[in-house]
């Protein structure tokens, strides 16, 4: 990563998501305004359903908001076509989620180079072999997921999710599934993508995993409450 200087990575203002219930609307997000800049590692808490995963998808450009701007230094995904914002997220955006999200037909090494199918200028086999060995798959770079443990299936995801090298990632409780030892594997090469310049925002019930960023956002029924910076 190159990006380290210190402007405006992402900029949300007035963030507002709504989902139908029997009774109406409920409302999950309600005027979120954030800024967020290259290095940070922005950790959220909150009770059970307070927003944090809809804030997640909603700023990873995969549920559009029912009011509100979204912008990635100036762009704007939800003013994108469907093909151009997908085109977009491939490029510059990382998830990882607590239940992995990985395809159970596909090997590890598969799983891995998803994301660089539409983005053909690079090797990424050069990337994902090293990948694969800084986050100890080794030899697990042929088994399917279902032949994994739970930490092996976060580490694989996880490499998913650094493969393109993206500006910001997202990682939904991505400790959430882990014991200790492979919960802090997964949380220091955060740190490490988050310190080469890059932004990453993760939401956990986890304290130890809330007090490794460096901003620490509280959110209570769809609002952000706090936002520490340390």
């Amino acid at each position: 990563m190159n990006n380290t200087t210190s402007e405006i990575t992402l900029r949300a203002d007035g963030i507002t998501k709504t989902y139908p219930s029997g009774s109406g609307t409920i409302r999950v997000l309600n005027q979120i305004n954030l800024e967020l800049s290259h290095g940070d590692f922005v950790t959220i808490s909150g009770p059970s359903g307070c927003g944090k995963s809809t804030l997640l998808m909603v700023l990873g450009a995969l549920q559009e908001p029912d009011d509100g701007i979204l912008e990635y230094n100036g762009v704007s995904p939800y003013n994108l076509s469907a093909k151009d914002r997908a085109q977009f997220r491939s490029t510059n955006i990382g998830f990882v989620f607590q239940d992995f999200n990985l395809v159970p037909y596909l090997t590890v090494r598969e799983n891995i180079l998803c994301p660089g199918i539409v983005n053909i200028s690079k090797d990424w086999e050069t990337r994902c072999a090293e990948l694969i060995e800084s986050l100890g798959l080794s030899d697990r770079a042929s088994h399917y997921p279902d032949q994994l443990s739970s930490g092996e299936k976060q580490r694989t995801a996880l490499a998913r999710a650094l493969l393109v090298e993206p500006a910001i990632i997202f990682a939904d409780e991505p400790t959430g599934n882990l014991d200790q030892d492979n919960g802090k594997r997964v949380l220091d090469h955060l740190t490490s993508y988050a310190d080469s310049g890059a932004t990453v925002m993760m939401a956990t019930h986890d304290r130890d995993a809330f007090d490794t960023g460096n901003k620490h956002l509280q959110m209570d029924n769809g609002s952000i409450l706090k936002l520490i910076s340390e």
